[in-house]
């Protein structure tokens, strides 16, 4: 019996170590976010039978009391949405805010007959009755790698529509043929949109990102006036209207904002070299001092998404020649995304105009940022008010409406509409009301803005004596609070 104990602590002993092993191994040939992948499930947003029949129910409804002309005077929501009061939901209303979740939360269900012609679009995104006040910095460019949910990303565009601004979009080619037909679509019915051809796949590990947004910077500088541009991905949701848009950016006075901080490990391939020579980054040398060309680039990391001048747009374009960093990133297995803006921010001797310094990060003090929200769920599920998780981040629904209309970033990442379509319509609905109502349900904090550290950098680097404070004024947020 002893021998027999003996054999089995012995069996279960090989086990556990060969599991450590390949975790070992596992993390030792991944980083860590690459071994994190393979533990990652699906997001699956399958409508049970029960829950299709209770939107249909509602589509019904909808379709039965509708006033066309209603229309004509305020927001109009998709037949799914049309029973949603978000102003409820904005006071703060708990109670009815639970008829809008679990089981009774609704989904964009696509419309098969979506009417496509141009007079339809133009009606979606810009009514007739709509009047446009001029921008004092002359329209925001919007760059976004899109491959599914047509109706949700024309959604973004009436959202954010405004004659001045520009839209960018790079569609996976993997995407179904019908979705980048509705695209093309889009751009043959408003001057304002480019849609580039479908020539390359993106991905979540991040690959060709970087080049999609890039190809996207060439062909909006064809574009004349506007002043920033927005790098967005397919789930990104504007919680800003055009005009408080442009405040803003008035406010940063040509910085950039960018997310910085330390380089993530195990992301940038070793055996390639990351000097400025080697990437061949400046197309004219001859004014660039050797110990520039010479020692390696400087690496943060931090998200895709993010706020740039035109004059740097017009400089990565232009003055440096990014192929080769675009292309040795395109080689990390993972997050390779998320070190491209980023490090050409803090390299400061660089000269990109609007850029940062990596000062705070030596400091180890983190810089506000304000173009991406992202809640992560640290503590998993229970770290989201939707109670809902994909890829360690939050997915926004309903329950975080308030959030959106509260907080001072320009968009919120992710909000996914097979998931949750409420929050959607209602953001959509709000930027509405603001730009055409004359809506203010949350004052604009202009002192914030004009106070961010990048901000402020960008207006006295160049000044005698000049001293950085890492220290923002801001308290650090706590979600919670806006919710």
């Amino acid at each position: 019996m002893e021998s027999e104990n003996c054999e089995k602590y012995l069996a279960y002993s090989k086990i556990i170590v060969i599991v450590l092993s390949i975790i070992i191994a596992g993390l030792y040939f991944l980083s860590f976010s690459s071994f994190l992948l393979l533990f990652r499930p699906e997001f699956d947003t399958t409508l049970s039978p029960e829950h299709k029949a209770f939107v249909y129910e509602k589509m019904i409804e909808a379709f039965r009391s509708t006033d066309k002309k209603a229309c004509d005077n305020q927001y109009c929501k998709r037949p799914e949405t049309q029973h949603v009061d978000c102003g409820r939901v904005l006071r703060g209303d708990k109670e009815y805010l639970q008829t809008l979740t679990g089981s009774s939360r609704i989904p964009l269900i696509a419309d098969p007959y979506l009417n496509m012609t141009c007079s339809a679009i133009i009606s979606r995104i810009k009514p007739e009755h709509l009047n446009f006040r001029e921008l004092k910095l002359n329209g925001t460019a919007f760059a976004r790698i899109v491959y599914k949910d047509y109706e949700f990303i024309e959604k973004q565009v009436q959202a954010s529509y405004h004659p001045q601004n520009a839209f960018c979009f790079v569609v996976d080619k993997k995407s179904p043929v019908e979705f980048y037909e509705k695209m093309k679509k889009l751009q043959e019915c408003l001057g304002n949109v480019i849609v580039l051809p479908a020539t390359e796949s993106y991905d979540s590990n991040g690959h060709n990102n970087n080049l999609g947004h890039y190809r996207c910077m060439e062909a909006l500088l064809s574009r004349p006036d506007w002043s920033y541009l927005i790098l967005l991905q397919n789930y990104d949701v504007i919680t800003k209207s055009v005009y408080e848009m442009d405040r803003i950016f008035e406010l940063l006075g040509g910085a950039n904002d960018v997310a910085t901080s330390t380089e993530t490990p195990g992301r940038r391939k070793k055996h390639l070299k990351w000097d400025p020579k080697s990437l061949k980054l400046f197309r004219d040398e001859s004014g660039i001092e050797e110990s520039i060309l010479n020692s390696d680039v400087k690496i943060s990391s931090g998200f895709v998404q993010g706020s740039l001048s035109r004059a740097a747009i017009e400089w990565m374009v232009n003055t440096v020649d990014l192929t080769v960093f675009i292309n040795q990133w395109n080689q990390t297995k993972y997050g390779g995304d998320e070190q491209f803006i980023n490090s050409l921010q803090i390299n400061s001797n660089f000269g990109m105009p609007g850029h940062f310094t990596d000062e705070c990060i030596h400091q180890k003090l983190p810089v506000v940022e304000i173009t991406r929200m992202t809640r992560w769920a640290v503590h998993g599920p229970s770290s989201c008010a939707t109670k809902t998780v994909r890829n360690e981040i939050c997915i926004f629904g309903i329950e975080d409406f308030r959030a959106v209309a509260k907080m001072p970033t320009l968009m919120f990442n992710k909000m996914i509409p097979s998931f949750d379509y409420s929050i959607v319509e209602c953001t959509a609905e709000l930027l509405y009301n603001r730009t055409f109502l004359g809506q203010v349900d949350t004052v604009l904090n202009e002192v914030f803005y004009e106070n961010l550290v990048s901000a402020q950098y960008h207006k006295h680097h160049k000044e005698p004596g000049y001293v950085l404070n890492c220290t923002s004024d801001v308290s650090p947020w706590k979600y919670e609070d806006y919710l």
